[in-house]
């Protein structure tokens, strides 16, 4: 009976691993941007690598959830902004940013202000909904004198986010397999090895769970990061040239 029992185990092995090909190959097809977009690189890592161990399985038999249209896949980006202002009242500035963050349904992250002798200067973090950072971005904040710097990035992570779901589906199925092994196994040996395999896959579903929870998070918001420093003379403005100022 035991020399069956792990008979079987090898065969489900190698059913197994055909069957994660497929459907690891038909998520990354189906998630394909059009031609005339370039996704943006996101480094996977060894963590992203298939469930690997000394059976190599995956569970026989798991429903395979048919791959959406590539129109239909919904890409996901992580967008992230940075402004550096100047300001002649940075305690204003800060309250209408603060302000415009609420009203386009987002929060603040953090504040923080500093001073150096009559020189203050505010370090704020805010976050906003996803799709709403070039809204931000564009407005125009009260009392500001000067956008010394602004930028942006986006990356997209399409492919980790969707090849991260079709690994929690496959090892939760996976786990259920071994459960059902585990109440058939008849010697001592038998289930002591079928749950060290269920211990290591449940500390893998954990962790895809978590990749793809930080990636939720990660792509739902927008985060920008804002310095607002004093203007050191702010009644003192440059003189209009004009072409009357100009005569010789």
């Amino acid at each position: 009976m035991k020399k069956s029992f792990k008979i079987a185990i090898v065969m489900t092995a190698l059913l197994l691993v055909v069957l994660m090909g497929v459907g690891c190959a038909s998520v990354s097809k189906d998630y394909a941007p059009p031609r005339d977009e370039a996704p943006g690189e996101w480094d996977t890592g060894n963590e992203w690598g298939g469930v690997e161990d000394d059976f190599q399985d995956i569970a026989p038999d798991s429903p395979q959830t048919a791959p959406l249209p590539a129109d239909k896949v919904e890409r996901k980006f992580i967008q992230n902004g940075s402004l550096a202002l100047r300001s002649s009242d940075i305690d204003k500035t800060y309250e209408s940013l603060a302000s415009l963050t609420l009203s386009l349904g987002g929060r603040v992250i953090s504040y923080d202000q500093e001073a150096s002798g009559d020189i203050k200067w505010i370090n704020m973090k805010v976050a906003v909904p996803f799709g709403k950072l070039d809204i931000f971005m564009d407005h125009t904040a009260e009392n500001v004198t000067k956008v010394e710097s602004k930028s942006v990035t986006s990356e997209e992570v399409t492919e980790a986010y969707y090849d991260t779901q079709t690994r929690i589906r496959s090892t939760e199925d996976l786990i259920s397999h071994y459960r059902t092994m585990l109440a058939k196994a008849d010697t001592v040996e038998e289930p002591l090895m079928v749950q060290s395999r269920i211990d290591e896959l449940t500390l893998e579903l954990e962790s895809h769970k978590g990749r793809l929870l930080l990636l939720d998070n990660l792509t739902r918001e927008s985060r920008i990061d804002i310095t607002i420093r004093m203007e050191k003379d702010p009644t003192i403005t440059k003189p209009e040239v004009t072409w009357k100022t100009m005569k010789w």
